[in-house]
């Protein structure tokens, strides 16, 4: 049996990476034939609700070198930054019999006594460097071919990425990749089957029809051109209604910046009565959002494999999204294409989308995306299994298109 261990070393309000591994468990769950145990290790002080719902997929390992600001974690970090030592932590996952470490975000300093996927869900820095004015092309660039080195395998989200890696691997490393195209499974969300639209309506202070932009305002998700669009419709007499959820705080800058700049223009023209600005609010409310939205948005200038486009695929709602190569990839079948500064081509989608009456009733609709899910979750948990067996056994990913792999 191969023991894989998931290293979550990161604030637990990083819903998107808590979301990623139980989503990718779920799939190796239906799909493992008893070769695989995996581990999930958590800070201590993990809340028991989140924990719960790793326990059912994985065995689940709480740990104080995890636990932000206390004595073994800070000594852990002081080992890691001063001396390359990823001591403590090897010493925990080896008195559990690990074998491989699974998408590590991190770069692991140190021989492992164990195998290493790494896990690099973009290269962004490549393409919109003005968004991180902290870092360093080259040197990024330089650490995560020295990721690449220490990695038996890395993961990628997409083959766009893909292409990034070509870039920047060092000379003869591309075989060290494997293209993971991960699924989404909004109905793992016990709770959010049993919110309504006017529980919603209520709690978040809104009424009507509308369209839902689940983005993070960081600069890049672009929401500017969404405004501008709903500018144009309220010019024509087309009131749309948008909802707008995810954290107001750019960690790259440190502050809200860009979301002010967006509730400024919103005050110049108006528009505070059809955008409304939800901020960080509960995954299973968002879901139930999305459930019931017009269609899902996603104008973002750059993307590693957008939840938002998965989630809206599985649950077969209409996605109106920008054409970066990504959200090509991500293909939902009612996928609505705009380019990312075209306000005018999108303020006609959501017209037309806004006063379409649908043929087709969302439960059928939803019904087909469920029967279309099982199959591409499959896809997607034997796809790692099988990178997980290789790497076990010593053999490397190939540098292959993740073709049919649950995309």
């Amino acid at each position: 049996m191969v023991k894989v261990a998931f290293w979550f070393d990161a604030p637990l309000q990083y819903t998107g990476g808590l979301n990623y591994i139980k989503n990718l468990l779920h799939a190796l769950s239906l799909v493992n034939d008893g070769s695989v145990q995996p581990y999930v290790f958590f800070t201590h002080d993990v809340p028991d609700d989140i924990a719960r719902q790793f326990e059912r997929l994985a065995c689940v390992v709480r740990t104080r070198l995890l636990q932000r600001r206390t004595l073994p974690w800070f000594t852990h970090k002081v080992l890691y930054k001063k001396f390359d030592s990823m001591a403590m932590a090897n010493a925990l996952m080896r008195s559990h019999g690990i074998d491989v470490v699974s998408h590590a975000w991190f770069h692991y300093k140190g021989r492992p006594p164990f195998k290493v996927i790494s896990w690099i869900p973009d290269f962004q820095y490549l393409h919109l460097p003005e968004l991180f004015p902290t870092i360093n092309p080259a040197a990024e660039t330089r650490k995560y071919q020295d990721v690449i080195r220490k990695s038996d395998v890395v993961v990628l989200s997409s083959n766009d990425a893909f292409e990034d890696f070509r870039r920047i691997a060092p000379p003869g490393h591309e075989s060290r990749v494997a293209v993971l195209r991960f699924v989404s499974q909004p109905s793992q969300s016990a709770t959010a089957s049993t919110l309504t639209l006017q529980a919603m309506e209520q709690k978040h202070g809104f009424k009507g029809r509308y369209f839902l932009l689940p983005n993070q305002f960081w600069a890049h998700k672009n929401h500017t051109v969404v405004l501008e669009a709903v500018r144009l419709l309220q010019e024509k007499g087309v009131p749309v209604q948008v909802l707008c959820t995810g954290n107001t705080v750019d960690y790259r800058v440190g502050g809200t910046p860009y979301i002010d700049g967006l509730r400024a223009f919103m005050a110049r023209h108006g528009l505070d009565g059809q955008v409304k600005i939800l901020g960080l609010i509960d995954y299973a409310d968002v879901l139930c959002l999305m459930r019931h939205c017009v269609a899902v948005l996603n104008p973002s200038r750059f993307e590693g494999w957008s939840s938002s486009v998965e989630e809206a695929k599985s649950m077969g709602k209409p996605v109106v999204l920008s054409r970066i190569g990504v959200h090509v990839e991500q293909a939902p079948a009612q996928g609505h294409y705009f380019d990312p500064d075209d306000a005018a081509g999108l303020a006609d989608i959501l017209g037309r989308l806004w006063e379409k009456t649908n043929d087709v009733s969302q439960v059928d609709l939803e019904n087909a995306a469920t029967a279309a899910l099982r199959e591409r979750t499959l896809a997607f948990g034997r796809n790692y299994l099988q990178i997980l067996k290789d790497v076990a056994d010593g053999r490397k990913a190939l540098a292959r298109p993740a073709l049919g792999t649950g995309g």
